[in-house]
């Protein structure tokens, strides 16, 4: 099976999985989990989150179809899969007994990633309730939409549970800071200087992050931060691999998106430029100094 094929499956999940989600998520709430291991060995980073109960409970909301931009009937895993290189960074489904799920191995990764996303110590707080949730509702800005209209809603208590069941001690995973002056100097000028066989940025995204600059002139400060903040919500700080500003105008060849409109920057995931942006995203790349393949002479500076 293809990629394509594995995104078709992906996108028509069978009705069958929702009705098995929805008689599966009515469990009781997961008990509070303690370490138990053998003498020596390291303690798995799972927050104290029993896995059981997420696999029976939590990996089957991902499959629900619950609205979003991406059509009506839209499902978590739709998007958020290895393909689409999504934060969440859930696994593609395997075909078993003619259903798509995931395999132990699969929700094992799985249940990883999504450790990543919470924060037992408050769980109001995890990224992984404040994506789907509505910002009327206090939740945060989601590419995917709302799946959640308040802190009500059923399945949104169920993950909020599982996650207070946790290591009260346990925080989230730190968040790196993007340097903004490195943005302003060595990031931005990327949107308006194109390669060959690709559209510069600005074509599409002037709306968003690719703000024209003012005739013959750089951007100034407001402009720039406008567009550092519409930018942000397409980065993963930290996580270059799952942020879609690097993943977008990757060539699917080289494991980017298959659909991207204004072309492809880069044939290979070590290309340059995008080695360089990488850097800046795990929070490495500071100040106004520009590396090689960050240095534009368009648009003017002052």
């Amino acid at each position: 099976m293809n990629s394509l094929q594995k995104i078709i499956l992906a996108l028509a999940l069978p009705l069958s999985l929702v009705a098995c989600s929805e008689q599966e998520s009515s469990t009781p709430a997961p008990q509070t989990q303690t370490s138990a291991q053998s003498p020596g060995t390291s303690v798995a980073p799972d927050k104290g989150l029993d896995y059981d109960y997420y696999v029976a409970n939590i990996e089957p909301i991902f499959l629900k179809h619950g609205g979003g931009f991406v059509g009506t009937d839209t499902a978590c895993v739709s998007c958020h899969t290895t393909q689409a290189n999504a934060p969440l960074g859930l696994q593609p489904l395997t075909e078993i007994n003619g259903q798509e799920r995931w395999t132990e191995e699969q929700s094992r990764q799985n249940f990883n990633n999504v450790v990543m996303l919470v924060n037992p110590s408050a769980p109001e707080t995890s990224r992984l309730l404040l994506a789907p949730l509505a910002t009327t509702a206090g939740g945060d800005r989601h590419s995917g939409g709302n799946f959640w209209n308040s802190t009500d809603d059923p399945d949104y208590r169920i993950i909020a549970d599982w996650i207070a069941s946790g290591d009260p001690d346990a925080g989230a995973d730190p968040i790196v800071e993007l340097d903004f002056d490195f943005f302003r100097n060595c990031v931005q000028p990327i949107f308006v200087n194109p390669i060959d066989n690709a559209m510069p940025c600005i074509e599409c995204h002037a709306g968003e992050f690719a703000i024209p600059p003012p005739p013959n002139s750089y951007w100034t400060v407001d402009q720039s931060r406008l567009s550092f903040e519409s930018l942000s919500y397409l980065i993963d700080p930290g996580r270059p691999e799952s942020s879609r500003f690097l993943h977008k105008p990757l060539h699917p060849n080289a494991g980017g998106d298959l659909m991207h409109n204004g072309g492809r920057r880069w044939f290979s995931q070590d290309d340059p430029e995008r080695l360089a942006l990488a850097e800046w995203v795990r929070g490495n790349a500071r100040g106004d100094q520009c590396p090689a393949p960050l240095q534009f002479p368009n648009p003017p500076r002052p």
